[in-house]
């Protein structure tokens, strides 16, 4: 019986698998193929004026676009949970607003926000007497980068609220209560019981956000295009520059290499999660 049962799940999963695997394998085989037979495609973008800037651009834009929506996302959701907050639902709505909001309308406001000229971020901080002068958010090639990040974490940190206010709500109270009878307090408890039971969570959540960070298009090709003089262009921007050009070869070898940079963090939350499941207790 337990072999017939196999048999007809499988086959009952088998046309999806099937579907799943031509939707995927065809597409990144294709891209390969085309790398591969393009004319040193590889060369010649390892060899393109500016490469290694755009490579450095491209990790200082993931390390930060991560790590600030962690930490924006723990902060909002522990706010949420926090018993003394009143109309949790309410707040729990606002947040999600900058989430929900379709890519190329966040992108808009924040280009319009930034404006040297007329845009709220330096009418505020000349408000508060932070400003001396209006700064140039777009179009300085020292800053362009961070302001662009900045958008990139106001759009990512609602959803690791919601992954971890999930998480949170999970965790028994009594691991609460049994870590105050020992003393714990503030901190003590934030350290070893909530972030040790949210492991997998950040796990998930750190992984999703390295995935859109290194696929980011829409907030820099509105506001930027890639510059100043491609000071905030990262590889999905080189991509759609190559694909202006009708460089195929060009666009299929950095497609491979995206591909490749995902796959290494698809295999390290592979073996983080093997890890956690042969340590959890049977």
């Amino acid at each position: 019986m337990r072999g017939r049962n196999r048999t007809t799940g499988f086959l009952l999963t088998l046309p999806a698998v099937l579907l799943m695997a031509a939707m995927t394998v065809i597409p990144i085989v294709s891209v390969l193929m085309r790398a591969v037979e393009g004319n040193e495609s590889f060369g010649r973008l390892f060899g393109l004026p500016g490469f290694g800037q755009v490579l450095f651009n491209t990790a200082i834009w993931t390390v930060l676009a991560v790590t600030g929506a962690l930490v924006l996302g723990y902060f909002g959701a522990l706010i949420l949970q926090s018993k003394y907050l009143r109309g949790s639902g309410l707040w729990r709505s606002l947040f999600l607003i900058p989430w929900v909001i379709p890519g190329v309308v966040g992108a808009t406001i924040w280009r319009w926000n930034f404006s040297r000229d007329y845009g709220q971020v330096n009418q505020i901080l000349d408000n508060l007497g932070l400003l001396s002068e209006p700064v140039s958010w777009l179009s300085d090639p020292n800053i362009v980068l961070f302001a662009l990040n900045a958008v990139q974490v106001w759009s990512t940190a609602p959803f690791v609220i919601l992954l971890v206010s999930a998480g949170l709500t999970s965790i028994p109270p009594e691991r609460y209560e049994a870590a105050r009878l020992d003393g714990a307090r503030g901190f003590q408890i934030l350290r070893f019981i909530t972030l040790p039971a949210l492991t997998t969570t950040t796990t998930i959540a750190a992984l999703t956000l390295v995935t859109w960070a290194l696929n980011s298009f829409t907030i820099i090709w509105v506001a930027t295009q890639g510059g100043p003089a491609g000071a905030s262009t990262i590889l999905p921007i080189l991509l759609y520059q190559a694909f202006q050009t009708g460089d195929q070869a060009l666009v299929s070898a950095i497609a491979v290499l995206q591909l490749f940079l995902s796959m290494v963090f698809a295999i390290v939350y592979i073996r983080l999660m093997r890890n956690e499941m042969d340590e959890a207790p049977a």
